[in-house]
């Protein structure tokens, strides 16, 4: 047998080549250093504008990191903030006083276990949890009033692709559940080739008939009476009214939504924008007022125009297509037919806006809530009882509505159609959403 011996830079490429695709042997492999040290930055100081000093235990969402996609059995470290609105300080490892995230409605539910992680325990997969149902613990010692603990875990990408959900709430374990529910994470897993998995399927919707109906919504936040006007965007139109032609600062003019409806020929509508009663002793100076944009459809141009710069919400008419604005400053000026801005934006492209960090006292209690949306198909007019602005977001959702934004409700509530109140009268309107019908 004749053997040929390889050159010597031909032998050096095949070794590195070799090790390469073989890695090192067991009693190859270098030590790594190992860490000891541990730190938690300090809290971040209250942000402007958010609450603080509830009495009793208190969270508010503060932000969190992005959405993550993974291949099967990847990890991802995921972040989320949340602001001590109480005026109760977080104690780690005390219990009644350690604040916690747990696992929640509707994916995987109140104190289930999910796929994306766990301590090992109930099928859960080992990801560092504290439990199984208990996604992260705070971070730091203390967390006092106004400030904010950003906590971490850690989320595996299940072996099967699709779309999963992790969604999460605060609380004092052994005390209470804090606010901020409906926060989440969406977790996209690939196919093993890299391909996007199949899309997921839209939740079912709630059934709602046409016209005007009162019906009861379940969610996950509990089951809310509606009144409620859907249409066909391809059968109405709709239009913005103001009482006032000209901006108004003070006394502005008003009437009732009935009249509104009678002087346009309008076959249905419901109250608007939020407004400065007269009943408000803080509105003395301003009474009827309203600080946010509306196009008077027959005047055919913006009142409190300035109002298009801010941060509120925008839903506009272009004949019947409907467009939702987040922030009303994003909106291009383009042509329009109909227009009104109001705060919060609820739904944007099937998913609930988390705005609960910038919501008032009021918009969190319960109350009537008031609120316009569509599905790319039909525009919904509701009026929503015993929920917060929040409960809204997650009513209009299970109805199947894309895209939503928040309207007065409260003392102003006021819904007609087909020629009687259904809700109301309600305080008199400055403002107004009305449906044509030809």
């Amino acid at each position: 047998m004749t053997t040929t011996a390889l050159p010597a830079r031909l032998l050096t490429a095949a070794l590195v080549i070799a090790a390469v695709l073989i890695g090192p042997g067991p009693m190859e492999a270098q030590a790594q250093p190992v860490c000891t040290v541990s730190r938690t930055g300090p809290g971040i100081p209250a942000p402007t504008g958010l609450p603080a000093g509830i009495p009793g235990f208190h969270a508010q969402w503060y932000g969190q990191s992005g959405y993550p996609t993974l291949c099967p059995g990847q990890r991802s470290t995921a972040t989320v903030a949340y602001y001590n609105s109480g005026s109760l300080g977080w104690v780690q490892g005390r219990m009644g006083e350690a604040a916690y995230l747990g696992t929640w409605e509707p994916e995987p539910g109140q104190d289930q276990p999910s796929p994306l992680g766990g301590d090992g325990q109930r099928g859960s997969p080992s990801t560092g949890w504290p439990r199984y149902d208990r996604i992260a613990s705070q971070p730091a010692a203390y967390v006092g009033p106004g400030q904010v603990a950003w906590f971490q875990f850690q989320i595996l990408a299940p072996p099967t692709p699709g779309h999963y959900r992790l969604y999460l709430r605060p609380l004092i374990e052994g005390a209470t559940w804090m606010e901020d529910f409906g926060v989440f994470w969406l977790v996209k897993v690939l196919n093993p080739d890299g391909s996007e998995p199949p899309p997921p399927p839209p939740p079912a919707a709630v059934g709602s008939s046409l016209g005007y109906s009162n019906i009861n919504v379940p969610t996950a936040r509990g089951t809310f009476n509606v009144n409620l006007i859907k249409e066909r965007l391809s059968e109405v139109t709709v239009r913005t009214m103001t009482a006032n032609t000209a901006d108004c600062r003070d006394s502005c003019p008003v009437k009732p939504l009935a009249q509104y409806i009678a002087e346009s020929g309008a076959y249905a509508g419901m109250n608007g924008t939020y407004l400065c009663p007269p009943d408000y002793a803080s509105c003395a100076g301003k009474v009827n007022s309203y600080d946010y944009a509306v196009y008077n459809s027959v005047l055919g141009r913006w009142l409190n125009s300035w109002a298009l710069t801010s941060v509120n919400a925008l839903v506009t008419f272009s004949g019947r297509g409907p467009s939702f604005y987040r922030r009303s400053e994003s909106f291009p000026r383009a042509p329009v037919t109909a227009g009104i801005s109001n705060y919060p934006l609820l739904l944007q492209g099937g998913s609930v806006v988390s705005s609960e960090s910038e919501q008032s006292a009021a918009q969190k209690a319960l109350g009537t809530r008031g609120s316009i949306g569509s599905d790319g198909t039909h525009i919904f007019l509701a009026l929503i009882s015993g929920a917060s602005v929040t409960d809204t977001a997650y009513v209009l959702q299970a109805l199947g509505v894309r895209d939503a934004m928040n309207l007065d409700g409260g003392g102003t509530a006021a819904m007609h159609i087909g020629g009687a109140y259904r809700v109301g009268p309600g305080r008199q309107l400055p403002n107004a959403v009305l449906l044509m019908k030809p």
